[in-house]
């Protein structure tokens, strides 16, 4: 009998293993709740995760968790190799594709791209709350709001969307950001960030396509991968060591896109609580992610 899966995590356990301390074969991380503004230790297999996150039958089929539970597997032989080489011409073919894979995967997975889509479609509501609408129209706006749309849409971009995304982060340059401070990369619930230093209003900044665009995935502690505009970032090596600012760059980036936690080997997170004290905003679960135009 395939056991049932009640605790879903969306950001997988192999990856939060390389932020946290083993004691007595438990992982254990520290967490900042920004809402709350607490530090707290816990282990792995509590955090990132929800009761049946991705089930819309609560446990009868679970084939997204089934699937991702494959991708995680093969993700986890390239990460592996890459976390012990540390050369990205260590990996074939096939291995780069299973890591450009999950990275597409787990962008669109998380808590946070769900809020992201009940965000989009409450201010969708908001902005024709002003126009006559016919009842029909009504209702069927209506049907678009909430938790379960949401989920509906957050699956179909998984299935259909993801493919065509890890073929876009598979074409984009590769950069091995080797972190040689004593600060720690940071992790959150929503790991995968995307950055632009070129402004392109009012077009958005941040497609996969978008000049300049930069997409960053924490491999453990001390090590990130850098994806990004193949053209403007040519000429820069396939492998660089960070300074503090980097890292400290790409702990903000943590900070700013994650929904509610963040995550470290240790228990120093000044900059996290910097950052609330200058933009509260951020410890806003319902706060506006984007403006729909």
């Amino acid at each position: 009998m395939t056991q049932i899966v009640k605790i879903q995590h969306y950001v997988p356990r192999l990856y939060l293993r390389n932020f946290s301390a083993i004691n007595k074969d438990k992982c254990y991380i520290f967490c900042f709740d920004k809402v709350e503004e607490k530090v707290f230790r816990v282990k792995t297999e509590n955090v990132a995760a929800e009761s049946y996150f991705y089930d819309m039958d609560k446990g009868k089929n679970q084939i997204i968790e089934k699937a991702l539970g494959r991708l995680e597997s093969i993700f986890n032989q390239a990460y592996n190799k890459l976390l012990q080489t540390e050369n990205l011409d260590s990996l074939s073919n096939p291995e780069k594709a299973a890591i450009a894979y999950f990275v597409a995967v787990q962008e669109l997975r998380t808590r946070e791209f769900r809020d992201s889509i009940k965000n989009m479609t409450r201010q969708l509501r908001e902005r024709l709350s002003g126009y006559k609408m016919t009842e029909a129209f009504k209702k069927q706006l209506d049907s678009v709001q909430g938790e379960k749309f949401a989920k509906v849409m957050q699956l179909d971009f998984l299935i259909d969307k993801a493919p065509r995304f890890a073929k876009i982060i598979g074409a984009m340059k590769w950069i091995f950001l080797l972190n040689e401070t004593e600060l720690p990369y940071w992790l959150s619930d929503h790991p995968i960030n995307r950055h632009n230093d070129i402004d392109q209003s009012p077009y958005g900044n941040l497609g996969l396509a978008s000049i300049g665009i930069q997409m960053y995935f924490p491999l453990s502690t001390r090590v990130s991968l850098l994806f990004c505009d193949p053209a403007l970032f040519r000429i820069l090596p396939k492998k660089l060591s960070v300074k503090e600012d980097n890292v400290i760059f790409q702990n903000h980036l943590q900070v700013k896109w994650s929904t509610r936690h963040v995550f470290s080997i240790n228990d120093d997170f000044s900059l996290a609580r910097q950052m609330i004290a200058e933009h509260p905003e951020l410890k806003d679960i319902k706060r506006q992610r984007f403006s729909v135009q």
